[in-house]
């Protein structure tokens, strides 16, 4: 790399001290210049500040999230409809996402129980969102409740 001058000594060795190396970041980019094709036309377009080009909806691999513009129906007497609510107004792509998946199962004073549609949504959730739910649950009735997502799936 160093033959190819992509590579230099910044700082020589010496006294017990390792070489340190820099990267000549332009001459890697000028030498490489001729293969960026290769790795593809929109890796080519960025380096070259070209702008990309539009690709048809089929040649693309990208799956979407569920958008759900829908207001969900949910169970009022657990109080999740306006926990939901709430949730959906702070963070729609979030609530799109993951938290729109939920339902609710049960709740009285003390607890209420989500439903989420696989273990996996179930345990994201509980990691990631618990508090958030928590805290909007807080907000809306004032006391703490207990909060558990189950799996829905056998």
């Amino acid at each position: 790399m160093r033959g190819l001058g992509w590579i230099s000594v910044a700082i020589a060795s010496g006294r017990g001290r390792v070489t340190q190396h820099k990267i000549n970041l332009d001459t890697v980019l000028l030498q490489s210049a001729p293969y960026w094709d290769a790795i593809g036309p929109d890796f080519a377009a960025r380096m070259t500040g070209a702008p990309e080009q539009e690709r048809e909806p089929e040649d693309t691999n990208v799956v979407p999230l569920r958008v759900s513009n829908e207001t969900p129906i949910y169970d009022n007497n657990t109080g999740w409809a306006m926990v939901a609510e709430r949730l959906r107004e702070q963070d729609p792509a979030i609530f799109n996402a993951w938290l729109s998946q939920l339902t609710a199962l049960e709740g009285d004073d003390t607890s209420i129980t989500l439903g989420a549609p696989s273990k996996f949504v179930a345990q994201y959730v509980n990691t990631h969102f618990l508090q958030r739910i928590k805290a909007s649950l807080v907000a809306i009735e004032g006391g703490q409740r207990q909060i558990k997502i189950l799996c829905l799936e056998d």
